[in-house]
C-alpha cells in the first residue's frame, strides 16, 4: 500500500534552481546543517551555485534509488506484447486483460504517450496530441508557432527559437528542442547555438513551455512534428496549436482509461494492461512515455539530499567549519567524509524494488 504522506515529509517545495531551491532540499537548509550564514547572491557560493549542486544532488538521489520523488519525463520505452503467449483471448470475467508491459518507473504521474505499433504506424491510446507537418521547401520569412492552454499562449518564433534555413528535419528537431527547452545537440553545430532555449507565456518568466507540452520528431516522419499536452486526461483536448506555415493536426481528446476501456493501469506500480487496443505484432510494438516521480518528498530523501549538497559546498571549501555534535573543529575531509557516509546510507537503505507479475 503506498503511502500518502507523512507529518515529516518535506513539503517546502517551490522549485528555482537559480535562487537555490530545489525538489528535495534548499540553500537555506544546506547553510542550516552547516551552521553558516545563509548564502545570498554575493555569497561564495551564491543560491545559484547552490542551486546547481542542489540539482546534481537529485540525479545522485534518483540514480541511487531507482526512482524519482520529482516529475521525470521517460522518453520511449519500448516492450515487445506477450499476449500472444497468455492464452487471454477473449477478454472475460476471469481475466480483463490480453496483455501487461511493467514500466521502468513506478509512481506514473502522467501517461504522455501509450502507442502501439498496429503495421503501418503507432496509434496512441493514451494522450492529447497535435501534430506540426512542416513544409518541405524554405519559408524564409516569418514563422510563428504557437501553443496556447488557458490563458498562456507561448509563441516561438524562427531565428529566435529555431531555424528554418536548413530542410524540414533539421526545423523539426530545432522545434522539438525549443517547446522542450533543451540544449539543441543534434543541431547546434550547424546553427551555432550555445545554451537551450527558454519559451516563457506572455511574457511571464516564471511559466515555461516544457511545464505544459512535450514534443518528439515523428519517428515515421522526420518533418513532422509531435506535441503531447502534459495537463492531466484529456484537459490537454482544450490546448490548441497554431502556425502560419505547414499543416496543423489539432489537439486529440485521448485520456486515461478506466478499468473496463482499451487499457487501465495501475499507476504506482508502472503496470499498464491492454484489453482491447493492442498492438498487431509482438516484437518491440508498444513505446511508452510518462512522467514518473512520487508526489512526496520523504524527510529522509531530503535529509540525504541536503547532505549531499552540504558535503559538495565543503569539498569547495578552505576554511575548517565547526560542528555543533561535539563542539570542536574538525576538518575538512572528516566533516566532508561523515556527510557522505550518512547520506549513502539512507540512499542505500530506500533503494527501489520492482515486483514483476505475470
Amino acid at each position: 500500500m503506498a503511502k500518502v504522506s507523512s507529518p515529516s515529509d518535506f513539503t517546502n517545495i517551490d522549485v528555482n534552481y537559480n535562487i537555490g531551491f530545489g525538489h528535495y532540499t534548499t540553500h537555506t537548509d544546506v547553510s542550516n546543517l552547516l551552521q553558516i550564514n545563509a548564502f545570498s547572491d554575493s555569497t561564495t557560493p551564491t543560491r545559484a551555485e547552490i542551486g546547481k549542486l542542489i540539482k546534481r544532488a537529485e540525479e545522485k538521489v534518483d540514480d541511487t534509488i531507482g526512482q524519482s520523488y520529482r516529475p521525470i519525463i521517460h522518453r520511449d520505452e519500448y516492450f515487445s506484447f506477450d499476449g500472444w503467449n497468455q492464452g487471454a483471448y477473449p477478454v472475460s470475467v476471469w481475466k480483463d486483460y490480453v496483455g501487461f508491459v511493467q514500466l521502468s518507473q513506478p509512481k506514473i504521474q502522467k501517461l504522455v504517450r501509450l502507442e502501439v505499433w498496429q503495421g503501418s504506424e503507432y496509434k496512441d491510446l493514451a494522450s492529447a496530441t497535435a501534430k506540426l507537418e512542416l513544409p518541405t521547401t524554405v519559408t524564409n520569412s516569418a514563422w510563428t508557432v504557437s501553443l496556447t492552454v488557458g490563458t498562456y499562449t507561448f509563441s516561438l518564433v524562427e531565428s529566435t527559437h529555431f531555424y528554418d534555413n536548413f530542410g524540414a528535419k533539421t526545423t523539426a528537431s530545432q522545434i522539438v528542442d525549443a517547446i522542450n527547452e533543451v540544449f539543441p545537440t543534434k543541431t547546434a553545430k550547424f546553427t551555432g547555438e550555445t545554451a537551450a532555449k527558454s519559451v516563457t507565456a506572455n511574457g511571464n518568466s516564471n511559466v515555461n513551455i516544457s511545464d505544459f507540452f512535450y514534443a518528439t520528431v515523428d519517428s515515421e516522419n522526420g518533418g513532422t512534428v509531435i506535441i503531447s499536452s502534459l495537463l492531466l486526461g484529456e484537459d490537454g483536448s482544450a490546448c490548441t496549436l497554431t502556425s502560419n506555415f505547414g499543416t496543423v493536426t489539432g489537439f486529440t481528446d485521448n485520456q486515461d482509461q478506466n478499468r473496463m476501456g482499451d487499457y487501465w493501469s495501475i499507476k504506482d506500480e508502472g503496470k499498464i494492461f491492454f484489453r482491447r487496443e493492442f498492438p498487431y505484432v509482438q516484437n518491440h510494438s508498444i513505446r511508452v512515455t510518462y512522467v514518473a516521480g512520487d508526489g512526496r518528498v520523504p524527510a529522509g530523501i531530503h535529509d540525504a539530499a541536503t547532505k549531499l549538497v552540504a558535503a559538495e559546498v565543503i569539498r569547495h571549501d578552505d576554511n575548517s567549519i565547526l560542528i555543533a555534535e561535539t563542539g570542536s573543529n574538525i576538518d575538512l575531509k572528516t566533516k566532508h567524509d561523515i556527510l557522505l557516509e550518512e547520506a549513502n546510507a539512507i540512499l542505500n537503505g530506500k533503494k527501489n524494488i520492482i515486483h514483476f507479475i505475470s
